[in-house]
């Protein structure tokens, strides 16, 4: 029988496999429909297991979204999480940097929107669609974009802070 002294047995009786700290296995997610974003980044090699675990723990401890703990923590680059987030959701990401977006595409939505989902218009498609670049596609309603802008959207994912900065076109009020 243990008593609750042995250090090689967890909670309910599991036993440990080795002295080696415990680490959360993040390959048990990587064939989900929709991959998590720790298991796409480890598998870029853009993160390390060890900075995964801790990022995710300050994450509980603090409520900040993982992606902002691993940049705040200088663990990340804003392009590489853009690029994972648009992996994790099957879409296109898209280097505002390099190709800029068009301001009037930019001006079709209010500002109020494009801060409460963090997008931002970037172009015309020959298709009458318009891209509409997002920070975290989580936090897009595609629908809603669709009837403020009387015109279907396709999403893609761009840096948090290109985004920001293209405001600067949108319109502050509804006309």
């Amino acid at each position: 029988m243990t008593t609750s002294q042995d250090k090689r047995f967890i909670g309910g009786g599991l036993r440990t496999a080795s002295a080696a700290p415990l680490r959360l296995d993040h390959t048990y997610f990587e064939n989900e429909v929709r991959p998590m974003l720790g298991s796409i980044l480890v598998q870029k090699g853009w993160i390390t297991h060890e900075r995964l675990d801790a990022a995710l723990a300050e994450m509980r401890a603090t409520g900040m979204r993982l992606g902002e703990t691993l940049i705040a923590r200088g663990w990340l680059f804003e392009p590489e999480l853009a690029a994972a987030l648009a992996e994790q959701f099957g879409l296109r990401y898209v280097d505002l940097v390099r190709h800029p977006l068009d301001p009037s595409a930019a001006r079709l939505l209010p500002l109020e929107v494009a801060r409460r989902m963090f997008v931002v218009p970037i172009r015309f498609v020959d298709s009458g669609r318009i891209e509409v670049a997002v920070a975290d596609p989580a936090d897009a309603d595609a629908e809603a974009l669709e009837r403020i802008l009387k015109r279907g959207v396709d999403l893609v994912v761009g840096e948090r802070s290109v985004i920001q900065d293209a405001w600067r076109y949108a319109p502050t009020s509804v006309s």
